[in-house]
């Protein structure tokens, strides 16, 4: 049976997700957190010593969800296609609750001076890119054509935030039906890289 103390503290970094999510480190409300995972102000401390190192949790709770589903997709026995896709969907197609963690992913993977970088910089050296690894081991195989598959991972990445609303301002949004958006970005990397492999 799972440790009622270690589920308290799961619920815990999920509301603190939403309000760092939402308000940023500095405007968020250790005891708003509190109130809204069912305990007193006080006990949160019993959980986490400050807010800062509430927020440290969280993120690596982030690191170790996004490393989970990489994990995941990368040990299946299909075409690098197949994952390229998967890894896509993984990002694009999301629940409401995995929301929050994707945006704080963003914050940090994608703004040059996010809450605290020296120690979150030290979280995420153990995010694991699979875009990157997927286009290094397909120019390997010459399947993709490209000199610096690893940037060109980044970049892909760097389009698919693009087309997640949620973390894009209101007006830079254009809407696409989901599986257009997995096929506009799959179209890109087989037209754009030359792929020789369109299985």
């Amino acid at each position: 049976m799972d440790d009622p103390k270690k589920l308290k503290r799961q619920k815990i970094i999920e509301i603190a997700a939403k309000e760092f999510a939402e308000k940023g480190y500095d405007a968020a409300n250790i005891n708003e957190i509190a109130a809204l995972s069912g305990i007193g102000k006080g006990s949160i401390y019993l959980y986490f010593k400050t807010k800062k190192e509430l927020f440290l949790a969280t993120m690596e709770t982030v690191v170790e969800k996004f490393n989970e589903t990489s994990d995941a997709i990368m040990s299946l026995d299909c075409s690098i296609m197949d994952k390229l896709k998967l890894c896509l969907e993984s990002l694009i197609i999301f629940d409401d609750d995995y929301i929050p963690f994707v945006i704080l992913w963003s914050r940090y993977q994608f703004q040059n001076h996010p809450d605290f970088q020296d120690e979150v910089f030290e979280i995420f050296k153990d995010l694991r890119q699979p875009f990157c690894e997927l286009l290094k081991e397909g120019a390997e195989q010459g399947i993709f054509k490209t000199p610096f598959p690893e940037v060109t991972g980044y970049l892909i990445l760097s389009m698919v935030c693009m087309l997640i609303p949620s973390l894009q301002p209101k007006n830079l949004i254009f809407d696409l039906p989901v599986e257009k958006k997995i096929e506009f970005l799959i179209n890109f990397v087989l037209n754009g890289l030359g792929c020789n492999n369109k299985n």
